[in-house]
């Protein structure tokens, strides 16, 4: 924030806090797609499209893997026959 802050003033926009972006997060849905978190010392920036996708999601779909793998599995059990008869 003080990095922004000390920007913000160089480039003749007056003072720039907490209390002012938090403001601008609260009425401008754009600048709530940019930001994935913030508080009083940093502004975390989304990186990718994978920003939005919160933890639950993911960890279903690590569990639909996981379940995709025990049938896979299951399968290569059921068609082996072992040794020859």
């Amino acid at each position: 924030m003080k990095k922004l802050d000390k920007y913000m003033q160089n480039q003749g926009k007056g003072q720039f806090t907490f209390d002012v972006f938090k403001a601008a997060y609260d009425s401008d849905p754009r600048l709530k797609a940019l930001v994935t978190n913030f508080d009083k010392e940093k502004i975390e920036l989304k990186q990718s499209e994978m920003d939005d996708v919160d933890a639950a999601a993911t960890d279903g779909a690590a569990a639909t893997a996981a379940d995709a793998n025990a049938v896979s599995n299951m399968a290569k059990s059921a068609t082996d026959v072992g040794a020859k008869l």
